[in-house]
């Protein structure tokens, strides 16, 4: 409870009757006039308590409570013990070894197979899921490997088509082992080929430096290379390049 006075200035004041001014009249100076104000009370919307500023105050006004007595708890509500002290997980009485063994075995909706079943000895085989994996890779291996050979084969058209492997699986198979035999020595006989282009191609490049040497022997000159090129170890005449660290070129 607050109570305060305080002076009003004189241009608020209401205005009195107008007193004639003459000289006959003294003159005297006007006081501000001192009204009381009707005092309030200030009301707190909680409690008149002021709320404490700090924690050590909240602590030190908060009443204190006693724990409830052992005697007067019911058997359904054991003391709050946190969970992770206690080696009880779950709630309600302890399990037996019953209890376990039947949750362990029973087939719960939206869940895993439980032990013991069919599905959980095939989803927990690590041979199973090993074979299947080998077989995939396998078979990826194998069709990627057919498609190669039948895109660069020139006997592509002495191939079985895809239903005689159904109707005639046997011959189509050793007629497949035969197309692939051609193609391999088709395959061979066109790298003989190239690799005696290539020793006739070095052949002819190592006669004919040797002829350009003997000219310039027979006119008395040294005969000089040309340093932006180089022959290698197996006669081919090739040019210089810059390698970056020894790696790039």
């Amino acid at each position: 409870m607050t109570s305060f006075s305080t002076s009003i200035p004189r241009f608020l004041l209401p205005r009195g009757p107008l007193l004639p001014r003459g000289p006959l009249l003294l003159r005297r100076p006007m006081r501000p006039l001192l009204l009381p104000i009707a005092t309030t009370s200030i009301r707190n919307a909680s409690s008149s308590t002021p709320k404490p500023r700090s924690l050590a105050d909240q602590l030190r006004n908060k009443q204190q409570t006693l724990a409830k007595p052992d005697k007067y708890r019911p058997p359904s509500h054991g003391r709050a013990v946190p969970r992770s002290e206690t080696s009880q997980k779950s709630y309600g009485p302890k399990l037996t070894e019953e209890d376990k063994e039947r949750m362990r075995t029973k087939k719960y909706p939206n869940m895993m197979a439980p032990e013991g079943s069919f599905m959980h000895w095939f989803f927990h085989n690590k041979a199973i899921h090993l074979w299947i994996t080998m077989g995939i890779l396998v078979s990826l291996a194998i069709a990627a490997w057919y498609i190669d050979f039948v895109s660069k084969t020139i006997y592509n058209d002495l191939l079985p088509d895809k239903k005689d492997y159904f109707r005639h699986p046997f011959s189509s198979t050793f007629r497949f082992i035969d197309v692939y035999k051609m193609h391999m020595a088709h395959t061979s006989q066109v790298a003989s080929q190239q690799r005696l282009k290539k020793q006739e191609e070095v052949e002819k490049r190592k006669q004919y430096r040797l002829e350009r040497i003997r000219e310039a022997e027979e006119r008395g000159e040294e005969y000089q290379e040309d340093p932006r090129y180089y022959v290698g170890e197996d006669g081919v005449r090739r040019r210089r390049v810059k390698r970056w660290f020894g790696i790039w070129e």
